[in-house]
Formats: structure tokens, C-alpha cells, sequence
């Protein structure tokens, strides 16, 4: 299910000064995502991983801090200042680097990540199998891609509030399978977390 684009809130592009407040509290909300994620992620010392919709870099500062370098892109320029600072010794060291942008363009090279995420976000990006392509892409073979979906249809909620209001998909667990083979993934799985929803997939 999907309408067309609103101008996003400050939840989807933070900016200004209410953007650092939705920040802050952005940071409080997903913890439990960030926690869930992490676990399905299993990520190693030597693994390089890249977050699409960074967000603050919350997420890479406290459950990545171990890995060999991490980078991050987020549309919200005001997210981006915010990672790079709280991130700003691991970019002095060479293993951390955050960029404003589309999650349909990213600007890696061809198999540059060894684990790929995004959490919270895919439900409002304009062209989210673009997006999912892009993730293949910049991941090495045998890579691995974790995406959680918080808003599907899946969760026995209504949603069409929210659908009308902004713009956004709602996702059975068919539409997400679909929509990631569709980018090029294999081995396809999908969990729950209190109603979110948890895809796993591959890049052979």
C-alpha cells in the first residue's frame, strides 16, 4: 500500500532545531531496534558494514564499534553533522565515514561491505527496491543484509492513518520476500520483534 509523497515530517527529515530534538529522541525510541538488529547482524571483528539511514550513527557507535570500519548515509544533512561528530575519532582513523544522500544512489563502490542494514526507514523511501538493489550491490559476495520493517502489515495494526497523512508502504511478509529477491538476495528470512518485522537475506 502506498500514496504519494507528503513533505516528510521531522520523524523521516529531521531539520532545525526540532530536528535535534527528534534526533534525541529518535536515538531513545529504537533502542530496542538497535538491540534486535544487532543480534540478528552478527557482526564480526573484520566485517566492514555500511547503515543506509544512519540516523545519528547511534546504532554504529554503540553495537559496531568493534568491526573493522563502518559508513553510513542518511538524506537528513542535520543526521549526518550529528553522526560525523559522535563518530569524529573513528573518521580521524580512516575506519568511519558518513555521507548526506539517496538510499537509491549510494555512493560506494561494487562490493565494498561485508554487512549491509537499514532499520526504520524503507517504508518511506521513495524507491525502496532501488534502494535494496544498491545495498546487492555494495556488498561483497556472501555479504549479508538485515532490514527491519517497525510499520507492516503484518502487526495487526491499522496503519492507514499513517498512509494517508505521509506516504509510506505497508508490507506483508510476501511483499518483502518479493521485493528482495527482486534486488538480487537469496536465502530470505523473516522474524519478529514485538511487531517488527526482521528480513535477513544474502548475496551469493
Amino acid at each position: 500500500m502506498y500514496v504519494e509523497k507528503r513533505e516528510l515530517p521531522q520523524p523521516f527529515l529531521p531539520r532545525g532545531l526540532a530536528g535535534r530534538i527528534t534526533a534525541w529522541g529518535m536515538e531513545k525510541a529504537h533502542g530496542s531496534i538497535y538491540k534486535t538488529v544487532a543480534e540478528f547482524l552478527h557482526l564480526e571483528p573484520e566485517d566492514d558494514l555500511v547503515e543506509v539511514a544512519c540516523g545519528t550513527g547511534q546504532f554504529l557507535k554503540k553495537y559496531a564499534s568493534h568491526v573493522h570500519s563502518v559508513a553510513g548515509l542518511d538524506h537528513s544533512e542535520l543526521m549526518v553533522k550529528l553522526a560525523t561528530r559522535k563518530h569524529r575519532d573513528r573518521i580521524k582513523a580512516g575506519t568511519a565515514e558518513f555521507v548526506h544522500g539517496e538510499a537509491s544512489q549510494l555512493p560506494w563502490q561494487d562490493e565494498k561491505f561485508s554487512v549491509a542494514t537499514t532499520m526504520g526507514s524503507i517504508i518511506v523511501f521513495p524507491k525502496p527496491l532501488e534502494a535494496l538493489k544498491e545495498m546487492y550491490r555494495v556488498l561483497r559476495p556472501g555479504g549479508r543484509a538485515v532490514v527491519s520493517i517497525e510499520l507492516n502489515a503484518e502487526d495487526g495494526k491499522d496503519h492507514s492513518k499513517h498512509v494517508e497523512k505521509y506516504g509510506m508502504w505497508v508490507w506483508t511478509e510476501d511483499d518483502v520476500r518479493t521485493i528482495l529477491e527482486q534486488a538480487g538476495f537469496s536465502e530470505v528470512s523473516i522474524s519478529y520483534a514485538k511487531g517488527t518485522m526482521v528480513a535477513s537475506a544474502v548475496k551469493q
